[in-house]
């Protein structure tokens, strides 16, 4: 509408508006009062005072009921669709401009290996939620309202532990990567020495160890037949993707999950030498508190780990079959 429509309009204030427009809608001064959170005799001032502008009669008593005149109801439908449009347009505006913080827990290795580089997808597909990613190593100790969404490595038992924990009731789980074992280092290393062609062969190197998993070694060693194998050295770190990152540097062998590190394998800084012995005992969950359990974003991120674990996987099996070739 151009400007000279727009400053030719003849309008009665805004709350002798709301005020018919409440008290016609509810059929009732009281009602309306409560609505607009103002006193009765404020709605019925705002009544009076709209009428004896538009020099119509809009309202009238039917004991305790409000009733319409003819004219009173011929003008409600018309200002509640106007009223409707100013508060969707109003509503809208306020969706856009308003940012959600969307709180997420997880493990550090799997923050530092898979879910920091793929993070960006997320938040180009959910633009308005801005993620905040708290890492920590304790898998069953922690509550899971604290956080939207929250990201445990956890084997069957453990997964029961927690959904027979009093307080857990209403808390969701879904598996979305394997926590798979299998050693691995960087090509550097192997070309400094004879390649190793079976699992004893890592006895001539270092074997890197995280004290976040301190039995990885010893079951993946005994799920390759070689339990009794001395490695030529031994070197310890806090958490599992430090032991990776040692690797990536050719200081030894550590134990990666194939889908964590497949990125770093396809770019040609860690080769999984012994990719057919692996251990698999363990899932990837998110876990949703109750309080998530309708959380549009919270949901749509549970969702995207879904879609992209599969993803992972897919890529993981397509590199291999390829290398297999």
């Amino acid at each position: 509408m151009s400007s000279s429509h727009a400053s030719a309009r003849r309008l009665p204030s805004l709350n002798m508006l709301r005020a018919f427009e409440a008290a016609a809608r509810l059929r009732s001064v009281t009602r309306a009062a409560q609505e607009l959170s103002v006193t009765q005799s404020a709605v019925s001032h705002q009544i009076k005072a709209l009428e004896e502008w538009l020099g119509a009669s809009l309202v009238a008593r039917e004991g305790r009921q409000l009733a319409l005149t003819p004219e009173g109801a011929a003008y409600l439908p018309s200002l509640s669709t106007a009223f409707d449009l100013m508060a969707d347009a109003t509503q809208r505006i306020g969706r856009a401009t308003q940012r959600r913080t969307l709180t997420v827990n997880a493990l550090p290795t799997l923050a530092a290996q898979w879910l920091i580089p793929r993070l960006s997808g997320f938040c180009a597909q959910v633009p308005e939620v801005d993620v905040q990613l708290a890492t920590t190593a304790s898998v069953l100790d922690f509550v899971p309202a604290a956080f939207d969404v929250s990201i445990r490595c956890l084997s069957a038992e453990e997964l029961a532990l927690l959904k027979a924990r009093p307080g857990w009731r209403g808390v969701r789980f879904g598996a979305f990567l394997p926590d798979a074992l299998t050693p691995v280092c960087s090509p550097a290393l192997l070309a400094r020495s004879p390649a190793p062609s079976k699992p004893a062969d890592l006895a001539r190197y270092t074997l890197l160890h995280s004290r976040s998993t301190p039995l990885a070694w010893r079951d993946w060693l005994a799920t390759a037949r070689a339990r009794k194998l001395k490695p030529a050295g031994e070197l310890g770190f806090d958490h599992a993707h430090l032991a990776v990152q040692a690797a990536m540097q050719g200081m030894g062998f550590a134990l990666g999950n194939p889908d964590l590190v497949a990125d770093s394998v396809a770019a040609g800084l860690l080769v999984m030498p012994f990719s057919a012995w692996t251990t698999h005992e363990k899932e990837f969950y998110w876990i949703l508190p109750e309080r998530s359990a309708q959380d549009a974003n919270a949901l749509a991120f549970c969702d995207w780990l879904q879609a992209s674990g599969h993803a992972t996987q897919d890529a993981l099996a397509t590199s291999v079959l390829a290398s297999a070739i």
